[in-house]
């Protein structure tokens, strides 16, 4: 067998990805967050257009999520046989057309439709920019190229909110489903020429379905792949539950107007793709695990704080001389929980992809549907003690920053776990084999 040109390599970032591909890997992951969130300020709009209740209108995001956690399992997978780029491009264009129908819609039960196979196609570039980085690069050059899907993948359900908010009187949101089509339709001309097949045929696996079971059971055998997958839903469950709670903790709790809210908003997104990027570029001389593991102990020092204000001071509105200074120690800390969330985001991916061999697409997927699930488990639990107080958000930071750190305590890569005699022996063909049949 003669070594692909897209077998994993430590060249460069320039040389294993390509301006345009990073680009075209960029908006990938970008398309499903600014799905999920621009409309949400319209969700009032689309009550009142749609004769509805504000609850059947919740449930476009329902069947969204629903599809994104499928799609990423299915996809991922079956990307392991057929390859990356032919259920890429037909994913991003399922995700188009089902884009356009979403804005079109003359009822809830076609909108619901519409979102679900949105979600579903939009799971393809999520899962599959993932698994082509895997493919293309190890190491710091695929630590560098997630950071930077990462970063925006990160950042678009906050900059999103602030997109819709600030379409929503002009264009409705029909507008704003529409401008998400446009985004999507753009996002089927990168992948159609920017994106190469990554997965070279002989790098494939035979079978359906039958993969997941197998390649799950083999990555199931790298203990440390398994903290990590876990590792990685929690950090994603920090986020979400951030996203979920700040907007009524900021207005409803602390009284903040709407422009101010909207800045620190965007501030804190701005923060994460900053903090991705620079541990990114210090990987050489603050590792990987390194940082994992600074920010998940800091982050839950952050959270240790900012659960004891919100349980003693934020449990309902605040009003008066004190609401200045508690909203600034709160908005303080919110930023330091999203920049230790942005030492594991870009890092904990790249550290989990490295160890999956020729499973990049199921790991992938794997990693896709695990956040995801935890993800939606953890935005209603922060509202449970109402809009207008911030003790749920409190309670649940801790407790995911708990149990992160209690797996980081057993390791989190390589020089964590040198003993762990189940790491896959595809890891070892993928970089020492192939390089001797070059």
């Amino acid at each position: 067998m003669t070594a692909s040109p897209a077998a994993p390599s430590d060249h460069g970032l320039r040389t294993a990805f390509p301006a345009t591909l990073l680009i075209a890997l960029a908006a990938l992951a970008a398309v499903a967050p600014l799905a999920t969130d621009a409309y949400l300020p319209a969700f009032a709009q689309m009550a009142d257009d749609l004769g509805v209740s504000a609850s059947s209108v919740q449930l476009t995001m329902t069947t969204f999520l629903v599809g994104i956690a499928l799609g990423q399992l299915g996809i991922g997978v079956l990307s392991d046989r057929l390859g990356r780029r032919p259920l890429l491009l037909w994913g991003s264009v399922l995700a188009l057309a089902a884009s356009i129908g979403a804005a079109l819609s003359p009822s809830l039960s076609v909108l619901l439709i519409a979102r679900f196979f949105q979600g579903l196609g939009g799971a393809a570039g999520m899962v599959l920019g993932r698994a082509v980085i895997s493919d293309r690069s190890r190491g710091i050059t695929a630590t560098r190229a997630l950071s930077l899907v990462m970063a925006i993948q990160g950042i678009a359900p906050v900059v999103a909110p602030i997109l819709g908010g600030a379409l929503v009187d002009v264009i409705g949101w029909r507008g704003i489903l529409a401008v998400v089509a446009g985004f999507t339709g753009l996002l089927v001309l990168m992948v159609a020429l920017w994106v190469p097949e990554s997965l070279p045929a002989e790098r494939r696996h035979d079978g359906g379905m039958r993969i997941l079971l197998d390649g799950t059971r083999e990555l199931a055998r790298d203990h440390v792949l398994v903290r990590l997958l876990l590792i990685n839903a929690l950090a994603f469950g920090l986020l979400m539950a951030y996203l979920s709670a700040a907007p009524f903790v900021l207005r409803n709790v602390l009284g903040m107007g709407t422009a101010p809210y909207t800045a620190v908003f965007g501030l804190c997104g701005a923060t994460v793709t900053v903090t991705i990027a620079v541990a990114a570029s210090l990987v050489r001389r603050f590792p990987q695990t390194r940082q994992v593991r600074v920010g998940l102990l800091a982050g839950l020092v952050v959270d240790v704080v900012l659960a004891a204000v919100c349980l003693v001071r934020l449990r309902g509105p605040v009003d008066g001389p004190e609401r200045m200074p508690l909203l600034v120690v709160v908005i303080a800390l919110l930023l330091v929980h999203v920049v230790c969330l942005g030492l594991s985001m870009g890092n904990v991916p790249a550290i989990a992809l490295d160890r999956t061999g020729r499973w990049a697409g199921t790991g992938s997927a794997l990693l896709g549907f695990i956040q995801f699930v935890v993800g939606g488990l953890v935005s209603p639990l922060v509202g449970l003690t109402g809009e207008a107080s911030g003790a749920a958000f409190g309670v649940v930071v801790v407790a995911l920053g708990v149990v992160a750190n209690a797996l980081a305590a057993f390791g989190v890569g390589d020089d964590d776990a040198a003993d762990d005699g189940d790491r896959l022996a595809d890891e070892a063909a993928a970089r020492g084999e192939r390089r001797s049949e070059l």
